[in-house]
């Protein structure tokens, strides 16, 4: 073994080495935030005694029923005073009438007595809205450290887990790929949980530049599997190259746009975006920016650019939804944008749906079509709110339809004689493009031109084996 390769390998075993530790850190760190969400009740009796003593202090201690009231009828007085809370809560303000005609006769100094718990209220309740919102926040330290543990063991992985080709193999691979002009040096091999092909290979063009992409071919004999580059458009160039091929899965996703912007605009609102991680799930993004113009589709643009950048570092699409969701929490402004996200698994076939604000999805089966109606507002308008989340089989055939609301304004039409599930099953082609074409041209619009901006987006699903 030569001095490079022992170099190398005590560099993973290095790096595998703190990349454990970092993980052990990480359990820790999350440890610490479980414990620290605990509390939040513990807090709530806290306030809840403040709140009492407060009262007591400074206003029923001076009264000449104060042993009776806290003495004899102590068990009645805080329940009075727990119901009168119960109220307030509801109305997030205190009330005299809020309290029993009994406590307002037997009350030697109602009118302090309430003006105190009116004020203690109000400070109690702008408390609790911290708490929740540092509540939120210690959620998303925790998620984003479990994410982070989760993305620091795939890389160790990678470091500890592949296995050198060698043997036969590397000789059978080898000849292949010098028959394509390419000597292979190393190479190593990675199995996923879900058992999927993972090759990473050092090459060296043996004559001018090599496409990745035509080697394939020629390793998909060599492993009996379906193989692709994992790189798009990769050029071997002159001397050594790393790259990697991937093992394909069941299903290939087309996708298909059209978009219009809103009469009288210069730019769209409507942001939209169309990607392949890892050659395992296809993506299919669509931000509905507030109002219409460049201003609308500034803010989509932002949105669905740190989307991308989070599902690129391999963050879990939940999970950056979640994150967005609070960061925007922060803003001073009140625009808000929609995200509608599509993620189709290239092995299964599974799709998963994520709504935040946007318009109605649809999915066009073979003998019907499927609305996946919105619920939730759009991330960053409320603290504690959800998003919708629905995941489905799909099969050879199936199209997803993704909208922005300014294609089914024509819905709200009095007397309109069209939904959109009619629309879509009048559609008779299967390619996602034309279909997009066509959904645009049917969909009717107003003598006035077009209210809102519209876009639609179009992912066609096929089983590779079926596929003509």
């Amino acid at each position: 073994m030569g001095e490079k390769k022992k170099t190398e390998i005590l560099l993973n075993r290095e790096a595998e080495q703190r990349l454990r530790l970092f993980e052990e850190s990480l359990k820790e760190l999350m440890k610490l935030t479980q414990n620290s969400a605990v509390n939040k009740d513990s807090l709530s009796r806290n306030s809840a005694e403040y709140l009492y003593t407060t009262l007591t202090e400074d206003i029923c201690r001076k009264c000449p029923k104060y042993r009776e009231c806290f003495g004899t009828r102590k068990e009645k007085t805080l329940e009075e005073i727990s119901s009168i809370l119960k109220k307030a809560g509801k109305v997030m303000q205190v009330d005299g009438r809020m309290a029993s005609g009994d406590f307002r006769k037997q009350c030697v100094y109602f009118q302090p007595f309430m003006e105190e718990l009116s004020w203690l209220f109000r400070m109690l309740y702008q408390n609790r809205c911290w708490e929740k919102r540092l509540e939120g926040l210690r959620q998303v330290m925790y998620k984003q450290m479990v994410s982070q543990h989760t993305l620091m063991q795939e890389c160790r992985r990678l470091l500890s887990g592949g296995t050198l080709i060698a043997g036969k193999k590397k000789r059978r691979l080898r000849r292949t790929l010098l028959s394509c002009g390419v000597w292979l040096v190393e190479g190593q091999e990675y199995l996923d949980a879900q058992g999927t092909l993972t090759l990473s290979l050092l090459v060296q063009p043996m004559t001018g530049e090599k496409r990745g992409a035509d080697l394939a071919r020629y390793i998909s004999g060599v492993y009996q599997r379906r193989m692709q580059c994992g790189q798009m458009d990769a050029w071997l160039r002159p001397g050594k190259n790393r790259v990697s091929f991937v093992e394909e899965g069941g299903f290939q996703v087309l996708f298909g746009r059209r978009h219009r912007r809103k009469t009288g605009e210069v730019v769209c609102g409507d942001t939209f975006s169309f990607a392949s991680y890892s050659k395992r799930r296809a993506v299919m993004v669509l931000s509905d920016g507030m109002g219409a113009g460049e201003g609308a589709h500034q803010a989509s643009s932002k949105l669905i650019e740190a989307f991308e950048g989070m599902l690129e570092a391999g963050i879990d699409e939940e999970y950056a939804l979640e994150v967005i969701h609070h960061t925007l929490l922060t803003r001073k402004t009140a625009e808000f944008s929609t995200l509608d996200v599509a993620v189709i698994s290239l092995q299964t076939g599974m799709f998963k749906m994520l709504k935040a604000g946007g318009a109605a999805t649809f999915i066009r089966h073979r003998q019907s079509v499927e609305r996946i109606k919105p619920e939730s507002l759009p991330p960053g308008c409320l603290t504690d709110q959800t998003f919708d989340l629905c995941c489905k089989k799909l099969y050879d055939g199936d199209i997803v339809i993704m909208l922005s609301d300014g294609m089914l304004d024509f819905e709200h039409a009095p007397d309109t004689p069209y939904t959109m599930e009619t629309i879509l099953e009048s559609i008779r082609t299967n390619n996602a493009q034309s279909f997009a074409d066509q959904l645009m041209r049917m969909v009717p619009v107003p003598e006035s031109g077009h209210d809102d901006d519209c876009t639609v987006l179009v992912a066609a699903v096929w089983e590779k084996r079926q596929r003509r």
